[in-house]
C-alpha cells in the first residue's frame, strides 16, 4: 500500500526532535505497519532519530516539496523513527543516510566530522543543515559518503572538577578559547585547528570534543595533586564556586577558614610567580601566585603578611610556610581565598581537590627549609 494513497485514509501522527531542533510530520497508516509500506517509484525509506523533511530532501538532492508530495504530506506533519516515506523519483534512497551515528555528551560537528576522516562542514552538509545547528546526545546524523566512525564516540564529558581531556580528544570548558587550548596542550594553533578541520572563526561551546594534535598534552583538574594542605588547620571549608560576589562577579575558589595568622603553605614544590601587595582597590589584599613544574598556578588571596625573604622567582619547597592568613583586600573576616588552574589554563574548582587533600594540615606542621618546624598556633 502506498503512503500517498493511505493518507487519505484515517492517519497516527507522531513527534521526534530534528538535530536542528525543528520538529516535522509524517502521517503513519493505522491499517498497516510501517515496514509493510510498498512505493510506486521504488523502495522506500525507513526514518530513523534526528530526521526532517529537509534534512533527508538535502541528502537525497531533491525539493523537500517533491518529497512531501510523494508521501501526501506537508511540512507540519512529524517524522517518527520506523515511518516509512516513499521517495520522488529518481531519488537515491542509499544516500538518504547509508551511514549514521548516534551523538553522545560532548559531540560536536568537528569533533564527530574529525573522528569520520572528515570535517564539521561536511558531516553538517550530509544532514542538510549549517555547523550553527545544534546537536544532541541521542541525535542520529548521517556521516558522508565513504566515512565511518569506529569504536563509538570517543566524547568525554566535563563535570563540577574542570576540564576533561581523554587519550587524543579534549572536552571544551567555560572560558576556553582555540589559542588558550592551544598553549595549554603545547602545540601551534594551527595544528589544532587542523585535526578538527576547523579555522579561527568556527565557534566552541562547553561540552564540544575536539582532537587534539599529536604530542599534545594537557594538565586537567583531574591531575592535579597537592602535595601539602595550603593552610595549618583545623579550618572549615566548603564548596563555594560560582557563588555571587559583589560587582556581578562569581567565585573562582574556594575560601579556608583556619583562624587569623594561620600558616599558609606552598601545596607543591615550585616557583612564586607573583605577588599583590594589599592597596586600594585590590580585592585580593597580599596574595601569591606559586606555579608548579606542570605550569599549573595556584592562588593565595587575603593573606596579612608575606613570609620573610621570599620574593618572585623565589623556589619553595611542598609544605615551606609562604604567609599568614588574613583579611587583607575584600574580604569580611580572616580566610585564606585559594585558586587552582591546572596547566596555567582557566580556574577549575578547588573543592574536590582540597576535600581529596583533607583540606587543610590537621597535624603537627609541616618541616620547613633546615630543618625547623614551627609552633602549633591553634
Amino acid at each position: 500500500m502506498q503512503v500517498g494513497a493511505a493518507i487519505r485514509r484515517v492517519a497516527v501522527w507522531s513527534a521526534v526532535s530534528f538535530v536542528a531542533g525543528a520538529a516535522s510530520l509524517v502521517a503513519v497508516p493505522s491499517s498497516v505497519s510501517a515496514s509493510g509500506f510498498t512505493c510506486a517509484n521504488g523502495p522506500g525509506y525507513d526514518v530513523r532519530s534526528g530526521d526532517s523533511w529537509y534534512g533527508i530532501a538535502a541528502r537525497i538532492e531533491v525539493s523537500v516539496r517533491s518529497l512531501t508530495d510523494a508521501n501526501g504530506a506537508t511540512l507540519d506533519a512529524m517524522l517518527t523513527p520506523g515511518d516509512r516515506l516513499c521517495l520522488p523519483s529518481g531519488a537515491d534512497p542509499s544516500r538518504a543516510c547509508s551511514n549514521s551515528y548516534t551523538v553522545r555528551s560532548g559531540d560536536s560537528w568537528a569533533a564527530i566530522g574529525a573522528r569520520a576522516g572528515s570535517t564539521a562542514g561536511a558531516v553538517a552538509a550530509a544532514n542538510g543543515v549549517g555547523i550553527d545547528r545544534a546537536i544532541h546526545p541521542g541525535d542520529t546524523v548521517c556521516l558522508p559518503a565513504g566515512t565511518s566512525l569506529s569504536g563509538g564516540s570517543a566524547s568525554s564529558s566535563s563535570g563540577a572538577d574542570g576540564p576533561t581531556a581523554s587519550g587524543s580528544t579534549y572536552t571544551v570548558v567555560r572560558g576556553d578559547s582555540w589559542a588558550a587550548i592551544a598553549a595549554r596542550a603545547g602545540v601551534s594553533m594551527r595544528s589544532l585547528l587542523s585535526v578538527n578541520s576547523a579555522d579561527s572563526g568556527d565557534l566552541i561551546v562547553p561540552g564540544d570534543v575536539l582532537q587534539l594534535p599529536e604530542g599534545a598534552d594537557i594538565v586537567t583538574a583531574a591531575s592535579v595533586r597537592l602535595e601539602a594542605a595550603p593552610t595549618q588547620g583545623p579550618c572549615g571549608f566548603g564548596d563555594t564556586w560560582g557563588d555571587a560576589r559583589s560587582g556581578g562577579r562569581s567565585h573562582a575558589g574556594s575560601d579556608i577558614f583556619p583562624g587569623a595568622g594561620n600558616y599558609v603553605y606552598a601545596v607543591v614544590d615550585g616557583r612564586l610567580t607573583g605577588r599583590i601587595w594589599n592597596g586600594a582597590g585590590r580585592n585580593a589584599g597580599n596574595a601569591w601566585t606559586l606555579t608548579g613544574a606542570d605550569n599549573t598556578r595556584y592562588f593565595y588571596a587575603h593573606l596579612s603578611d608575606f613570609a620573610p625573604d621570599l620574593r618572585v622567582g623565589s623556589t619553595v619547597r611542598a609544605g615551606q610556610i609562604i604567609g599568614w592568613v588574613g583579611s587583607t583586600g575584600n574580604a569580611s573576616a580572616p580566610h585564606l581565598h585559594f585558586e587552582i588552574r591546572p596547566g596555567g589554563g582557566i580556574a577549575v574548582n578547588p573543592y574536590p581537590i582540597l576535600r581529596a587533600q583533607g583540606g587543610c594540615n590537621n597535624g603537627r606542621p609541616y618541616t620547613q627549609p633546615g630543618g625547623w618546624v614551627p609552633e602549633t598556633l591553634r
